[in-house]
């Protein structure tokens, strides 16, 4: 997973110099405001050009081999049911954390952005191959799935 991260700040690199991996707010802020828990930042980027925060979320998913597997892939990444949301628990509350206190985390993050014109955050869940539940989501989610090799055009795309 930590190789598909560096593989994917290099491909977000090609159309911004606004890109950072694993980043952890709590660590770049000097005042220390931001929780701990929130986690990390895979790849969190920042497009001038195209006003856009990619809010980029790795995952390096082993392929469902029988039901039982595909069953367990699609509980891991949307929950087993409407109480647990599985990977998207974490990447909900940083999404919606970023878009609470965007202007901080951009001057924290030293980005150029204009407060009279605040960037549209897109948040994208990546994973090495397509699977059956990122290509027909069992739940609605405020994600957008890609795989790494479409990368690129996703991002011109925006």
């Amino acid at each position: 997973e930590d190789e598909l991260v560096i593989k994917t700040l290099e491909i977000v690199k090609r159309y911004t110099p606004y890109a950072r991996y694993n980043t952890e707010l709590h660590s770049i802020d000097k005042n220390k405001n931001h929780p701990l828990d929130l986690g990390d930042y895979d790849v969190l980027a920042f497009s001038p050009g195209k006003n856009i925060i990619l809010n980029i979320e790795c995952k390096d998913i082993l392929p469902a081999f029988c039901p039982k597997d595909a069953k367990r892939l699609r509980e891991t990444i949307f929950g087993k049911d409407n109480n647990d949301e599985g990977h998207f628990r974490q990447i909900n509350k940083r999404r919606d954390y970023l878009s609470l206190h965007l202007l901080e985390i951009a001057q924290a993050l030293k980005w150029p952005i204009d407060v009279n014109n605040l960037p549209k955050i897109v948040t994208i869940y990546l994973t090495r191959m397509t699977y059956w539940w990122t290509k027909f989501p069992a739940k609605d989610v405020k994600a957008v799935f890609v795989q790494v090799d479409m990368l690129s055009k996703l991002i011109e795309s925006l």
